[in-house]
């Protein structure tokens, strides 16, 4: 076999190879004699016809096509081995002329060469620089006040509804005399004075009673999310079908028995300031992880072949139609435009999973198959799925593994101190 291998951009490779007489008749005549045997002739038993009788039977260019395609896969399998190559893609084969063997050519997407940074004085850099999570007092109080909230008694009243009250009401908005899409609702329920609308629509609600009707406008933010509601008046039709006296409970030791496993108010205050502390130290660390990511990006050679950016991309796509699929048709973006605004995303995303790949490679981070058993029991259970017949548990655990590993790679990052 002789082959010439020739570098392309986006680890895509070209290989040439051409068999002799010899090496290709070698593949060829097997699979011949095979078609041979095979051929029904009047008066003999398949295989004991004259090979000039049975040869003439033989569908010739249906054998050549397989002998090229097994000439194709012997060859292209001892390459692959020969160059430790690791196909991303189907190889594109297309059988040239030849007037002695076999000559073909190959188009091979790889899986890419990472040439990595020092990701180890790059990591060790950045979380130097890692500051240790604080919870004031202030911040302990607004969350405890936020769960006061979300347990208040709510008893319906017959009384003007003012600020600090559950209303609940019906609401029409119109623009210039047209129905504006997302505007109306029916029984929607919420507080005065939470901000859940546009500055001036609550404001409007107050002073109102129980089945008043009445009619109002607002002047939409000049810094409005929705370019072409900026400044515009918005005219509203709100009926107040009930308004409710809203009554937090008084955070004693009875009521944080109530909440969980607490003996006494100072356990349940223990308890939230070692969860936001929690939640704070997974925000910083989430934080430093892509800017690790990041700088070990900017300071490797990454090659990003395209076939791995589309799959990607195909795949980001779907899942933001999905996510907008019930939007007004005017509010969802054209496919063409959405892949545009994915695209570096898309790009940075594959990027970031070869780093971590790479690094797994180097540092020989794998996950054990207890840890994932484990890992794949516990979302079977959280998910409710746990007897779930139809769960492709290939899949499922191909996932799992992945995401272990991508968290093991970050573990060791975050240690390198």
């Amino acid at each position: 076999m002789k082959h010439t291998i020739k570098k392309l951009p986006e680890s895509i490779v070209e290989v040439e190879v051409i068999l002799d007489h010899k090496e290709f008749i070698d593949i060829y005549k097997p699979i011949f004699d095979r078609a041979m045997d095979n051929v029904q002739v009047k008066g003999f038993r398949p295989g004991t016809a004259p090979k000039e009788m049975a040869g003439a039977g033989v569908d010739n260019d249906k054998v050549f096509h397989e002998a090229a395609n097994e000439a194709v896969r012997i060859n292209l399998k001892k390459l692959t081995e020969e160059n430790d190559w690791q196909f991303i893609d189907q190889p594109r084969v297309e059988v040239l002329e030849s007037k002695t063997g076999l000559k073909f050519k190959a188009i091979l997407a790889l899986f890419p060469e990472v040439k990595l940074g020092n990701y180890q004085k790059i990591a060790k850099k950045i979380m130097a620089d890692k500051k240790e999570s604080s919870i004031d007092d202030e911040e302990v109080s607004r969350a405890i006040d936020w769960v006061l909230n979300s347990r208040a008694k709510l008893t319906r009243v017959d009384r003007e509804v003012k600020k600090g009250d559950a209303v609940n009401i019906n609401f029409h908005g119109t623009i210039d005399g047209k129905d504006l899409e997302g505007a109306s609702h029916k029984e929607d329920q919420f507080v005065l004075g939470q901000g859940k609308f546009v500055p001036g629509f609550e404001e409007n609600i107050i002073g109102h009673k129980e089945k008043d009707e009445f009619e109002f406008f607002v002047n939409f933010p000049k810094d409005y999310w929705k370019e072409d509601l900026r400044d515009k008046k918005i005219d509203f039709k709100v009926k107040v079908n009930g308004v409710f006296k809203r009554e937090t409970p008084k955070l004693d030791d009875e009521f944080v028995k109530s909440l969980g496993k607490f003996e006494n108010v100072e356990a349940f205050k223990k308890n939230v300031k070692e969860g936001l502390t929690q939640e704070k130290d997974q925000k910083e660390n989430q934080k430093l992880r892509l800017k690790i990511i990041d700088e070990i990006i900017k300071n490797s050679k990454i090659e990003t072949p395209k076939v791995m950016v589309d799959r990607t991309l195909d795949k980001m796509v779907h899942e933001y139609q999905t996510y907008t699929q019930k939007l007004p048709e005017k509010e969802r973006k054209d496919e063409s435009v959405v892949r545009e605004e994915l695209l570096d995303k898309a790009k940075n995303n594959v990027a970031t999973n070869l780093v971590l790949y790479q690094i797994a490679k180097e540092q020989n981070i794998e996950p054990t198959k207890e840890e994932i058993d484990i890992e794949v029991s516990t979302f079977l259970a959280h998910s409710g799925q746990a007897n779930n017949q139809n769960i492709d548990k290939n899949q499922l655990y191909d996932y799992v593994y992945g995401e272990l590993k991508n968290r093991k790679v970050f573990e060791y990052l975050n240690l390198l101190k």
